[in-house]
This record gives structure tokens, sequence and C-alpha cells, in this order.
């Protein structure tokens, strides 16, 4: 019975010294290097000496954000370069045209989402898109979707591709 007591005890003092450290926090710390100075009390006593406390944190900003690949810096340096396109294309577009966006398998391929269906709009929508100069932004292709009867269950349908060739001519393929 005592040899057990003295082995716990033994065992509490081993764990007692070898047992990780924690530093207090900072809240509980006091290193002020300023002396306090007793405020005078009488009729008009002056105004307590101001000291400079810890200095304050910065402003929280949000999550960290984690650290870019080389691909998805140039994808944000790409799609950076092609906003004023976009923008024009929405200007020159107005009404016909309900969205203008690369491609989500593709940043070559450029798609146009046409706000009705009419003939000659795909042509139309071509000859817009080229005097923006939509090869110069890096787009070799484009693909024009029209809108699907309000009865079905997809809201486009494709239309139309059109490609670049070497030579610079495009060539518009119908669906």
């Amino acid at each position: 019975m005592v040899l057990s007591l003295v082995a716990l005890a033994v065992g509490l003092f081993v764990y007692w010294l070898a047992r990780p450290r924690t530093v207090a926090p900072a809240r509980e710390r006091t290193t002020s290097t300023v002396p306090e100075n007793p405020v005078p009390s009488g009729p008009n006593p002056p105004n307590p000496p101001n000291h400079a406390s810890a200095p304050a944190a910065p402003p929280a900003t949000g999550p960290i954000e984690p650290p870019r690949t080389e691909q998805e810096k140039e994808h944000d340096t790409l799609e950076s370069r092609r906003a004023p396109l976009y923008g024009r294309l929405h200007q020159d577009f107005g009404a016909a045209l309900v969205a203008v966006r690369p491609s989500d398998d593709d940043a070559a391929t450029l798609d146009l989402y046409a706000a009705q269906d009419a003939p000659g709009n795909t042509l139309g929508l071509l000859n817009l898109a080229l005097r923006a100069n939509i090869a110069y932004y890096g787009f070799r292709h484009i693909r024009f979707y029209l809108p699907n009867p309000p009865q079905t269950i997809e809201k486009f349908r494709l239309d139309a591709e059109a490609s670049v060739d070497s030579a610079g001519n495009w060539q518009t393929f119908k669906k």
C-alpha cells in the first residue's frame, strides 16, 4: 500500500516536471515600462497622463486566400484583359443577348446566348463579335445558343458554331 502511494507520488512529480509549459496570454501579462503616476487629488486634478498600451491589432480582413497556381494566375490575367470585350459585346448586342462568357471546358471558346430565336440571328451575332475583334482576346471558337420553347427542360440549345482557320477566316457551321 505504501509502495503504491510512493509510486503514484513519483509519477505525479515526473509528470509535473515533464509537462509542457504554457505562456500566459497577453492580457494577463503586465509589461509596462512606464511607472504608474498617481493622480493627485484636489479641487482641480490635472488630466491623467496618456500611457500607450499594447499596439492595436490590425483590423480583420477576412480569411486568408490560399496561394494561386500559375495556371490560375494566367486565367485571372486573361479574364481581366477580356473584361472590356465582354462589356463591349453587351453594349453592342443590347437586348439581343442574354449572356456572354468563355466556355467552361475551353478558355478559347466564347459562348453567346441570344435572347430570341430569329432568322439570321446567328450571323448577326457573329458579325458583331468579329467587329469586336474577339480573336485578339484569344478566342478561336464561338458557340451560339438560342432559347428553347418555354415547355422544354433546357433553357438554351446549341444553334451554330464558328471557328477561325489559319488564314484568319471564320467559318460558321449550323447544328
